[in-house]
């Protein structure tokens, strides 16, 4: 889908979709994808989904269901022109990868709320993410995986604006 600049979405049925995975890899011509129908209930890999999505300057995500879901690898890795993006919506209760999560994501801001200390693979998650003027990424988190996002943070570039948030 490299040089694909629109997707009508509105028809698709995905409520018996488990593997998301590579969905919209390296679709870097696509500004904005309308999920808003997206049953995303039975997902539990979304890894590479959005990956490589170098023009998606919005994605409205509020509607997915995300408390299946097991790999998050590479979700939003390269999303350089994606400024906001709500994932208040988002459960992580049973993510255990997040590698390279919000790689590049330079321009991002966001909140993430880490639900689990299950999470066993998060190297690079914020490699290049929130380096640019106003750009931010916050992690809250459950009691228990207050140290694992200590790590998780330890990640980031230098120049990456991410916080330890709030426990939620």
């Amino acid at each position: 889908c490299s040089s694909l600049t629109s997707l009508d979405l509105s028809s698709f049925n995905t409520s018996n979709v488990t593997n998301m995975g590579s969905m919209f890899i390296n679709c870097k011509f696509l500004t904005s994808l309308d999920l808003s129908n997206f049953n995303t209930s039975n997902v539990t890999d979304m890894r590479n989904m959005f990956d490589g999505c170098s023009s998606l300057t919005s994605l409205d995500l509020s509607n997915f269901n995300t408390s299946s879901v097991t790999n998050m690898d590479s979700i939003f890795a390269s999303c350089v022109s994606l400024t906001n993006l709500d994932l208040s919506s988002f459960n992580t209760a049973n993510v255990t990868r997040l590698i390279f999560m919000f790689y590049n994501c330079s321009k991002l801001t966001t909140t993430i709320n880490i639900m689990s200390s299950n999470v066993s693979s998060y190297g690079n998650m914020f490699t290049g993410a929130a380096t640019s003027s106003g750009a931010k990424i916050t992690v809250n988190y459950i009691a228990d995986a207050s140290a694992l996002v200590d790590n998780m943070i330890a990640t980031k570039s230098a120049s990456s604006n991410v916080v330890k948030g709030s426990q939620i």
